[in-house]
């Protein structure tokens, strides 16, 4: 049986590698074809790893053979994103002045990926430094006009291409679920700490996060079991949910991103989850607090590992960094303090409801080349468009899955977000998976290249 490359699951494929319905090798040479076919044009690989995922898949194929045990990620092509080390890969985190680095050794998280066995087929463009959230050198592979989002819009893009079956992407501001919602694809930013980011290029520290990105909300467990040591003790396995609302979070969101609210707590309540109204903070308090922070701990970073780079850098990062100057120390301990009042906000929301919907984003996916966009009737700059309704998870540390809701084109629609208590990771994803099920949505990957 020939596998979907373009629509299939992880789950689907792991299966029919299991039956010896497909082999390895052959499964990777397939992805490798697709790849070589399509990635010129829609350039969301940054490197191919022809020959060492040719070598990998080989193994998996001889182990299966005789009879040896199997990592749960056996044969599963995955791609990784350049800002995490992955042999042998150039990984420049999309700087140009890093254009040639090859790391000496594997991430931990992507250890961790070989271990259980999946091939890595190659490593993700990014926006550069990861600061961004359009990943421009990115085609969206079913609308080439659209942003495929950032900063690991290659992650997303290369799964709506049919690349691969998992990728990782990392978060800072909503870097894995704007790709997510702009692909129509699945992302989990999970609980701050939990998924180690030692060979991680940093961007902020205290925001940094690291999660998988699927075709399905069933399939993220399977990768973040990988990644997660102790993923197994975030479920509590509950058989009644309840789920949080604040309709504030819809009142400024497009047509298209509020009928994806509507269509979720609809399907919620038809599956026999309970709605409840929340008060969270507002979205303008947070993105006040997370440029400050932004700018603040990116800026000792990035001064301190490339001090003689500074004019080297994209206009954007340089103009985040200097804002880092504007900003006294004393502004930076204020945001702080505001930031664990939030933290402290959120959380006792959860004592009355497992998981808070939000809409991804207040818009459908912009125009790729599109500076500002419009939310609620005014112009708002690209990127604070994008992470208004993102950037407060980083801050707060809680897990978020993001899962398509409405269809509107192939490839195009709009998402939620289930925002899970911290360190309830495999419920969050749990109940993403109910909500899925719930929703019934086909998404129509089908390929406009």
């Amino acid at each position: 049986m020939t596998p979907d490359l373009a629509t299939g699951t992880l789950t689907d494929i792991g299966r029919q590698l299991a039956r010896r319905h497909i082999g390895a090798e052959e499964l990777a040479r397939l992805q490798l074809d697709r790849i070589a076919a399509l990635n010129a044009g829609i350039g969301a690989l940054s490197d191919v790893l022809a020959e060492t995922a040719i070598t990998e898949a080989k193994a998996v194929d001889r182990a299966r053979e005789r009879g040896r045990p199997l990592g749960p990620l056996a044969g599963i092509p995955v791609a990784s994103k350049d800002i995490i080390d992955t042999t042998p890969a150039v990984c420049s985190a999309g700087l140009p002045f890093l254009r040639d680095r090859r790391p000496k050794c594997d991430a931990e998280v992507v250890r961790r990926l070989r271990r259980a066995g999946a091939v890595i087929v190659g490593v993700t463009e990014t926006d550069p430094g990861a600061f961004g959230v359009r990943t421009a050198s990115v085609t969206h592979p079913q609308a080439p006009t659209l942003t495929v989002g950032g900063s690991s819009g290659g992650s997303g893009a290369a799964l709506a291409a049919g690349f691969c079956f998992a990728t990782l992407g990392t978060d800072t501001g909503g870097s894995i679920r704007i790709p997510a919602a702009c692909c129509q694809i699945v992302g989990l930013k999970p609980t701050r700490t939990r998924v180690s980011t030692e060979g991680v290029m940093p961007l902020v520290w205290s925001l940094d996060h690291v999660g998988p990105m699927t075709r399905s909300a069933r399939d993220l467990a399977a990768v973040q079991a990988v990644l997660d040591p102790r993923f197994a003790h975030t479920a509590t396995r509950k058989r009644r949910w309840a789920v949080g609302f604040d309709p504030r979070y819809a009142a400024d969101a497009s047509p298209l991103a509020a009928k994806a609210i509507e269509r979720t707590l609809k399907a919620a309540r038809a599956a026999h989850i309970g709605v409840r109204e929340v008060r969270m903070p507002a979205p303008d308090d947070i993105l006040d607090v997370h440029l400050v922070v932004f700018c603040a701990e990116s800026a000792a970073y990035h001064f301190q590992a490339y001090p003689d780079r500074r004019n080297d850098y994209p206009a954007g990062p340089r103009h985040l960094l200097s804002m880092a100057r504007s900003h006294t120390g004393y502004e930076y301990v204020q945001a702080m303090r505001q930031r664990a009042e939030i933290t402290a906000r959120m959380q006792a929301l959860y004592d009355d409801v497992d998981a808070i919907i939000v809409p991804t984003l207040p818009v459908e996916p912009p125009p790729k080349k599109a500076e500002q966009v419009e939310v609620a009737g005014r112009p708002v700059d690209f990127t604070w468009a994008l992470i208004r309704y993102t950037c407060l998870f980083n801050q707060t540390g809680n897990p978020v899955v993001s899962l398509p809701a409405v269809a509107k084109a192939p490839g195009v629609g709009a998402s939620v977000q289930v925002v899970g208590p911290l360190d309830r990771d495999a419920d969050t994803i749990a109940l993403a998976v109910k909500l899925e099920a719930a929703l019934g949505l086909a998404i129509d990957r089908r390929l406009s290249v």
